[in-house]
């Protein structure tokens, strides 16, 4: 875990704390960025917004596109996280 605050940091220094907090962050990744969920959902706010009269669908997908990379880098970069491969 590169990204830190000192109070988490502070409850990290608990390997009990600690224990679960790898575990639910290894889930949260699993559930939204490797399944597909947080891009599914990505895809389904589009489709809404362009349901609306006067919608930008061009402004609407260059920053959904905006939002899928940044959606992809994170996957790729938490992915070699050591609480998420527990290496």
């Amino acid at each position: 875990m590169t990204m830190g605050h000192p109070l988490k940091e502070k409850f990290l220094k608990n390997a009990t704390f600690k224990k679960v907090y790898e575990e639910q962050y290894r889930n949260l990744y699993n559930k939204l960025l490797t399944d597909g969920s947080a891009s599914k959902l990505l895809d389904n706010l589009v489709s809404s917004y362009k349901l609306n009269n006067g919608a930008d669908t061009a402004a609407i997908e260059t920053e959904a596109k905006t939002l899928r990379t940044f959606l992809q880098t994170r996957t790729e970069s938490l992915g070699l996280d050591k609480a998420i491969n527990r290496t």
